[in-house]
């Protein structure tokens, strides 16, 4: 059986429908995930619409992380205090308390602290 060939028109339409992500792109083209790897290789094009949907999820979920913050959301402040710069600068931290019963060890309380310098 021969092998289907496909035009850089059709990696690049599919790579926009899937907003980037392969597996979807994949999907619909009917390749597997190693086919359209080569492809992307041999396309410049391809990373870079990749990346331009890469950017803008991640800038989609920080808008909406700054929602929930705005909404007062415990998770979403904590999320923001402990993983930022300025949150750890300003002495926030996760500490997680372990115990364990000698088989499994699982954290039983996760929170942000402030610390005291």
């Amino acid at each position: 059986m021969a092998k289907k060939r496909y035009k850089k028109e059709q990696i690049i339409e599919a790579l926009q429908q899937s907003h980037g992500l392969k597996t979807g792109a994949c999907e619909i083209l009917g390749c597997n995930f190693d086919t359209l790897q080569r492809y992307i290789a041999e396309i410049p094009e391809s990373a870079d619409i990749i990346a331009h949907w890469r950017k803008r999820r991640t800038e989609r979920a920080m808008y909406k992380l700054d929602e929930a913050i705005e909404k007062g959301e415990a998770w979403a402040i904590a999320l923001q205090l402990k993983n930022s710069k300025d949150g750890r600068d300003e002495g926030y931290s996760e500490r997680v308390d372990v115990t364990s019963n000698g088989e499994t060890v699982r954290p039983s309380i996760i929170e942000v602290i402030k610390t005291n310098e």
